[in-house]
């Protein structure tokens, strides 16, 4: 695709960690960790013995056994170091060219070489989680693995669903080959479709995320050929497609179901505990939510009558706002980098000094490219600790918001870049709070910028779009999800089950606000086919809803308020969430009340986004 007006993104730097796939730097790493692993299974082998014993463990042996786990803590985290970094490196070479062979070849490699570590420090973790509490406090005070404390707490919440060493390390070793594989399939599936897409001068052949990015057309017809071609697209694929969500889900359940001899295990009980917080507060937080339901509808009621539709079709959905003359707001990368800056240097001027660092040193991917993988996201080399950020961007208000959530990403891992590698996992619920809060803060710089009624309705748009995305296609993702595991333990879904079940989740959020539904949704996303973790969803919209929450504090604080929110940042990969709020905000997250208040912050850029399309000039 062309770069139309200079409006398509740079590429990335991604050499300043390896020159190349067959680099010795690479291969050195890769070397180094595996001799590591070699290290790590010897004393692993010392510990395995003690692992049925680990709740008795006392005397000479307790002591042996703590001395033999500490040395293994720190050879496993610069195992791990080395590892990330090449995983992170060799997904960023696929992310912009799926069809690398060579770096899926390494990849596929790799990921066997992480399981066998996680194999070899199995036995750690057996003994963390399962030992007395007087062999985890002599394991913690040493002084490199003291930052551990709070991720052993939450690991010994596990105690009662841990399966035999032989077990865990059987199950670390066949997911290579089980969700690992599927996933790998999915996204290779996802960068080989090729879709027929007329965008005015007849049909032409483009990837996925060429196609998606038409999805934001000023044009109605264009935004539905876009759509039709990716639904096409998976449909073509959709057999490929049931197969992978229905192994990934099967997988799931049948080591829930394994798990299960203390307790039965809940197939939202990882996920809650991957997201770090309790059942009662994201019932307390649904709860509010699907009360919020005519809120969302309201948005594309809003917007349908300036789209001069009765109703939104789903490809309308990504809709840019309608102008009288002229293209709809658009902003090369440049004027998108500044404007961020700005906005986010409104909060500090670390902020902004922070975004114009991203683009200076070139960790920002944002062109386009036929085989692409769709979709953003941002990760980071563990080893620099230095953040990438991945996108495709064309200059559309949509791709503007999504660099402004990216880069919300980024700066959360920058701040924690000084901390314990061990202190830095914090959860998805919480790693939405500064995305979406950089969202919040862009946002609401445009707005207060806008120099024209236009400008206003184009901003307000923005802004009142993430209320129908968060308070209803989240929640759609997760109902369908959630019905989805629940018939998916009786039974394999065929596709037309698939396509009935999304169907009836959209229905059920959205209702009479779109003119039809998205009933391949569940093949496009690539969140419901991700290896690692399920309900990649309801975190999206904690987040949002969180970082409202944040975001109030800033006028109350003043001054003060970047203190506190770095802080705030820090803490996120050492308390829970109920922990991060209660400390940070005083707020209590198993009680509809905060999750009410974040809402009625949502309502008014709602009414903001009705006044600015029923009223005439901006007042200054």
């Amino acid at each position: 695709m062309a770069n139309a007006a200079g409006l398509m993104g740079p590429t990335w730097d991604i050499k300043s960690e390896y020159p190349g796939i067959g680099s010795p730097e690479l291969s050195g790493d890769v070397a180094r960790g595996q001799l590591l692993i070699e290290q790590l299974l010897k004393i692993n082998a010392q510990l395995a013995p003690l692992v049925p014993r680990a709740g008795v463990l006392a005397g000479v042996e307790l002591q042996r056994g703590v001395a033999w786990a500490q040395e293994a803590a720190k050879l496993h985290e610069e195992a791990m170091v080395l590892l990330l970094n090449v995983e992170t490196y060799l997904n960023c070479t696929l992310s912009v060219d799926g069809k690398n062979g060579p770096a899926k070849a390494m990849l596929s490699k790799l990921q066997s070489t992480t399981a066998e570590l996680g194999q070899a420090y199995g036995a750690v973790r057996q003994l963390l989680k399962l030992a007395c509490n007087e062999f985890v406090e002599a394991f913690l005070a040493a002084p490199h693995t003291i930052a551990q404390r709070f991720m052993v707490g939450e690991m010994r919440k596990l105690q009662g669903q841990a399966l035999s060493l032989h077990e865990e390390d059987l199950i670390l070793g066949l997911d290579v080959n089980g969700p690992q594989a599927w996933g790998n399939l999915y996204d290779n599936l996802s960068a080989s479709i090729v879709c027929q897409v007329d965008i005015g001068d007849g049909p032409r052949a483009m990837g996925l995320a060429e196609a998606a990015s038409h999805a934001q057309s000023e044009s109605a017809a264009v935004r539905k050929a876009a759509f039709t071609a990716v639904g096409r697209g998976w449909q073509a694929q959709e057999e490929s497609a049931a197969a992978i969500i229905n192994a990934l889900s099967g997988w799931r359940l049948s080591l829930y179901h394994r798990r299960s001899h203390n307790k039965k295990v809940h197939f939202l009980d990882e996920p809650l505990h991957h997201s770090r917080m309790t059942l009662a507060t994201l019932d307390a937080m649904m709860g509010a939510v699907k009360e919020a339901v005519p809120l969302g509808r309201r948005v594309l009621k809003i917007q349908a009558g300036l789209l001069g539709k009765e109703r939104l079709a789903p490809w309308d959905l990504f809709a840019p706002c309608p102008v009288k003359d002229g293209k709809p707001e658009s902003h090369s990368f440049a004027e998108a980098i500044e404007l961020i800056a700005v906005a986010y240097g409104d909060i500090h001027p670390d902020m902004g000094d922070f975004v114009r660092m991203m683009a200076e040193r070139q960790w920002i991917e944002g062109t386009v490219g036929a085989t692409k993988r769709p979709g953003a996201y941002c990760t980071h080399f563990a080893k620099s600790r230095s953040p990438r950020v991945y996108m495709t961007y064309t200059g559309g208000m949509r791709e503007l918001k999504t660099l402004a959530h990216e880069l919300g990403h980024a700066f959360h891992s920058w701040v924690m870049r000084d901390m314990p590698l061990e202190q830095t996992f914090y959860p998805m619920t919480l790693a939405e709070t500064a995305s979406i809060f950089g969202e919040t803060v862009v946002n609401s710089a445009l707005i207060g910028q806008a120099k024209t009624s236009q400008q206003r309705l184009s901003f307000t748009w923005a802004q009142a779009r993430e209320v129908e995305s968060l308070l209803l296609n989240i929640p759609a993702r997760f109902d369908f999800e959630r019905q989805f595991y629940t018939r998916r333990g009786e039974a394999t879904l065929e596709p037309s089950d698939l396509k009935q079940l999304m169907q009836d989740s959209w229905t059920s959020w959205y209702g009479d606000s779109l003119s039809e539904m998205d009933p391949m949704f569940w093949a496009s996303k690539l969140h419901f086919s991700i290896p690692g973790l399920s309900f990649y969803n309801f975190p999206y919209t904690f987040g949002y809803l969180f970082s409202l929450g944040v975001y109030a504090q800033r006028e109350r604080l003043g001054v003060k308020f970047y203190d506190a929110y770095v802080s705030l940042l820090r803490d996120t990969g050492r308390m829970t969430v109920e922990e991060v709020a209660a400390k940070h905000l005083g707020a209590d997250l198993t009680k509809s009340e905060f999750w009410r208040q974040s809402i009625a912050i949502a309502e008014r850029s709602v009414d903001q986004f009705e006044a600015a399309a029923t009223l005439g000039p901006v007042r200054k």
